[in-house]
């Protein structure tokens, strides 16, 4: 039987708003009663607020005030408020009655537990309280995204800050109030510090156009060195590759990429000669903090990348560590062919085409022929089989077998290579072995901060788990790193739907269709949205838009979900027969998209026949079930359960259902 205590637990999402009257402590040390009686002032013009932004005290401690709100919009207004009624009572009052406040707000996952909240959002308003200015606001980043525009305050960005008992750096931002002037004037590029690096793609001059995959590879070698650098974050090449032979200028693209520094070149090679020119430009000012140029043999690549390695640091005041410094000159391979083949492959991988996947193969198979030690290719062949189970270009046992084989070789021959530990830690996954898989991603964050996919697959691994607040502030920091790629900012509008803010969602779709309006990824967020609003022939235009952009096996489940929930039900049951068929006959048609269509037809036990199916084959099904709202009857039923009980994962008991 379960307790009383546990029904009167319940995890929800919530802004939660820290408070602190500065110098308080040492004011009632001198005159008791004065501090006692500006204590009281304090606590009804906080009070006030609070009831006039619909917020719940949940507790006082002294003179600080623990509160709780349903929308961040809410708890900022609230916080603006309470700050612009204070300082009105400062203007009126001697040195002595004045009143400063420090606030912290921050959104995540908090658990009641009878009149009291818990949990890390708790701890962290706390501490983010503690780092604002007296008479300051201070918010965490996924606050920032849910009140950006919307107020009419400047918002400026803060250094990356490491918490106490926060394991990851935050990215923090101040909200800047009319009195504050030093604040108001700041321009756009002066919020980007000069270490948020962006390499852009530098140009192939080279006499044969064919040598281009070597301008390439050198800008994605540059990428992976300067990550390794603690001090330096590094946008991801799928953003910056965009910007290959661009005309718009460095302001555009730095606000565009948020970066305080663009790195770029060019690079000339004829026979085995080869030449790179290399640039380090501030964004604000348009300066060059530094500038080379290299003439070398082709076997001195290496030395050339180390060595713009190390001047971008130096430009950019950046102590490189000993260890930082001995990953960046140590050599991959001492062969140059095998490099040179390693490169041509990255720059096939780019296009994930399974033409492109498979010659990016035939690359990564030559490298390891000229060096069979060579790591990164193996880690590279792992990438390839991933992406062919991905697209659905090859059977899944298949393709996790070779994965399996190449990893392990890559991590037996570099323990510390971070996209070996990443390809590791989704080869775990697709076992089920979360929490293996999440120790990998950890070591993987800890070996290369700035590696985009780590942090994006990383935030997978936890929406699997159950925990969605923890998956949202992996996939904002994939997002920072890599800006413009449609996935990712998929993956974050899917939060924001599975948490009901749909005005957020819609904001964050319709940029999507700004940065890449033909991405398959804006359309399937457009057929959850329009599902959500319950605006079927909407969602059923997107859906046939997403089929004409996606040849992905399994799609036609939006179709049969919408026709079910239209009274179409004949049309719906007649694609569920057609994939059903499709998945007996091959081994690469997923089994969750079946299931999602028996939902739409209110069959919970054909669903779960489909579930028992893809949980069979291990694919990624709970975090969708446990926070997509339209679930909601299939993680309701006991069946349910059972599947996380079998994958070793949290029960949905332990959490809010249907938040």
């Amino acid at each position: 039987m379960m307790s009383l205590a546990m029904t009167e637990e319940q995890r929800k999402l919530a802004a939660i708003v820290f408070t602190d009257m500065v110098g308080y402590t040492a004011l009632s040390q001198r005159d008791e009663t004065h501090a006692l009686h500006l204590l009281q002032k304090h606590d009804a013009l906080l009070r006030s607020s609070l009831v006039k932004y619909h917020g719940k005290e949940i507790k006082t401690m002294g003179d600080a005030f623990l509160m709780e709100f349903e929308s961040a919009l809410d708890a900022t207004r609230c916080a603006v408020d309470i700050q612009q009624q204070l300082h009105s009572h400062n203007l009126n009052v001697s040195s002595d009655d004045r009143i400063n406040v420090r606030i912290g707000i921050h959104l995540g996952d908090v658990l009641h537990r009878g009149l009291d909240v818990l949990g890390d959002a708790v701890n962290i308003a706390s501490r983010v309280e503690s780092l604002a200015d007296p008479s300051g606001i201070c918010i965490t980043e996924p606050v920032y995204f849910q009140v950006k525009n919307k107020i009419a305050e400047t918002i400026t960005k803060l250094p990356s800050q490491k918490l106490k008992n926060v394991e990851i750096p935050l990215t923090l931002y101040r909200i800047a109030l009319p009195w504050d002037e030093p604040f108001t004037s700041q321009t756009p590029e002066q919020l980007f510090v000069t270490t948020r690096v962006a390499v852009l793609p530098f140009q192939n001059i080279s006499p044969d156009p064919n040598d281009s995959y070597f301008a390439d590879g050198l800008t994605e070698e540059l990428i992976t060195a300067l990550s390794q650098v603690r001090g330096i974050r590094v946008i991801a090449k799928t953003s910056t590759s965009r910007y290959n032979g661009t005309k718009k200028g460095i302001p555009q693209i730095g606000s565009e990429l948020q970066v305080g520094s663009i790195l770029g070149g060019s690079v000339r090679k004829s026979a085995n000669k080869i030449r790179v020119t290399a640039q380090l430009i501030d964004v604000s000012s348009q300066e060059h903090l530094w500038t080379s140029q290299y003439d070398r043999d082709l076997t001195d690549i290496f030395a050339i990348q180390s060595d713009i390695a190390k001047n971008v640091a130096e430009g950019l005041k950046v102590t490189l560590l000993p260890t930082e410094q001995i990953r960046i000159e140590t050599k991959s391979t001492g062969s140059t062919d095998a490099h040179v083949a390693y490169l041509r492959g990255r720059s096939r991988l780019q296009n994930r085409s399974e033409k492109s996947v498979r010659a990016a193969q035939e690359q990564f198979e030559l490298a390891i022929k000229h060096d069979p030690t060579y790591a990164r290719a193996y880690s590279g062949l792992a990438d390839v089989y991933n992406l062919l189970e991905e697209y659905l270009f090859a059977p899944k046992d298949e393709c996790r077998e070779k994965r399996r084989s190449y990893v392990t070789k890559a991590i037996a021959l570099d323990p510390n290579l971070p996209e070996a530990r990443v390809s590791l830690a989704s080869l775990l996954l697709d076992d089920y072995r979360f929490a293996e898989a999440e120790l990998q991603f950890r070591q993987a964050i800890a070996l290369n901060p700035s590696y985009a996919t780590a942090h994006h697959w990383y935030g997978l691994c936890l929406r699997e788990l159950g925990r969605l607040d923890e998956a949202m502030s992996e996939f904002l920091i994939a997002e920072e790193l890599d800006p413009l790629t449609s996935v990712i900012r998929y993956l974050v509008c899917d939060v924001f739907l599975c948490r009901g803010s749909l005005d957020e969602s819609f904001a964050r779709i319709q940029k999507m269709r700004e940065i890449d309006p033909e991405s398959p990824f804006t359309y399937s967020a457009l057929v959850d949205y329009h599902l959500l609003k319950g605006e079927f022939e909407r969602a059923l235009d997107s859906a046939k838009e997403l089929k004409k952009l996606w040849s992905a096996s399994g799609l036609d489940s939006n179709l049969a979900y919408i026709f079910a929930v239209t009274d179409r039900q004949k049309e719906a049951k007649e694609i569920l027969a057609r994939l059903e068929k499709e998945f007996e006959r091959g081994p690469i048609s997923p089994a969750e998209p079946i299931a999602w269509g028996y939902v739409g037809l209110n069959d919970l036990d054909a669903c779960f026949k489909w579930l028992e199916r893809a949980f069979d084959r291990r694919e990624k099904i709970f975090g969708t079930i446990r926070f997509f709202p339209l679930y909601r009857k299939v993680r309701d039923d006991q069946r349910f359960n059972e599947l996380l009980r079998r994958a070793n994962l949290p029960l949905e008991s332990t959490r809010t259902l249907g938040s």
